[in-house]
């Protein structure tokens, strides 16, 4: 993808209005704006995002989870990669315009950010002239100056409704927010050498998802039962809290007013 892959113009109107209604009917049910797909995934419109990518990146996926998403200048995330990655060694996001019709420069990459693929590195801090790679494994961070991050700054090209937006969650992305935005995106995972499972895991002490995942993996023959097991938790809060910890919680509020308008 080398950092993205766009594929324009693949989705009808009628698969958008299905990814919205979704989001209207999941929210109100969980209480938040993640696996709102989940009870969905042999639906046309989700068969054909998962055959369109696997028939560019030339390799089966396997659904993971799924999640809303509204930026403007007062709701963005900083710069990041996804924790669920800190449970799987492969990945890849499809990101999906919701609305307005058409948004620029939607999301923005680091090209090869200096850190190794497999370090424990979530978020990046920009503080001033200076910027802070955070490991959670070891506690050490890494400083760049903020102006050798800039120049590596990767912007993507104007995204309509009806797009996709595929990409590598393990690079650092962050979504831009120069103008209002709803959107949805979907993980997939892969299988690697050794299976899902990355080698590079972190203490589930930091991200208990870690330990979510890890279980159902092991005690599940198919991919089927692993998003089974997924289900049931999902009806349990406790368990739901858990499976919801990376996707921004302060903003679920905001998430919820946000689904409504669409």
């Amino acid at each position: 993808m080398n950092p993205y892959l766009h594929i324009e113009n693949i989705l009808t109107e009628e698969d958008i209005q299905f990814l919205r209604n979704a989001c209207k009917e999941h929210f109100p049910r969980y209480r938040m704006p993640c696996y709102l797909l989940i009870d969905h995934l042999n639906a046309p419109t989700c068969t054909k995002i998962k055959r369109e990518l696997e028939s560019r990146l030339g390799e089966e996926l396997y659904y993971l989870n799924d999640f809303y998403i509204f930026t403007d200048t007062s709701s963005k995330t900083n710069w990041h990669i996804d924790t669920e990655l800190y449970t799987f060694e492969r990945a890849v996001n499809a990101w999906i315009l919701l609305s307005p019709e058409h948004i620029e420069d939607p999301l923005m990459f680091i090209d090869q950010a200096p850190i190794s693929y497999g370090d424990s590195y979530h978020r990046l801090t920009v503080d001033q002239d200076r910027c802070l790679f955070a490991n959670y494994s070891t506690g050490e961070s890494l400083e760049q100056p903020t102006s050798a991050i800039q120049a590596k700054e990767l912007h993507t090209p104007t995204i309509r409704v009806g797009d996709i937006l595929a990409f590598d969650p393990k690079q650092f992305h962050k979504t831009g927010a120069n103008a209002p935005k709803h959107a949805i995106a979907l993980k997939f995972v892969m299988k690697g050498k050794q299976g899902f499972l990355s080698r590079n895991q972190v203490d589930p002490g930091l991200w208990p998802e870690v330990d979510t995942f890890n279980g159902l993996i092991a005690q599940s023959p198919t991919w089927e039962n692993v998003i089974d097991g997924i289900r049931k938790k999902l009806a349990n809060e406790n368990d739901r809290k858990t499976l919801s910890a990376g996707f921004y919680p302060e903003l679920f509020e905001l998430y919820g007013r946000m689904i409504e308008t669409l």
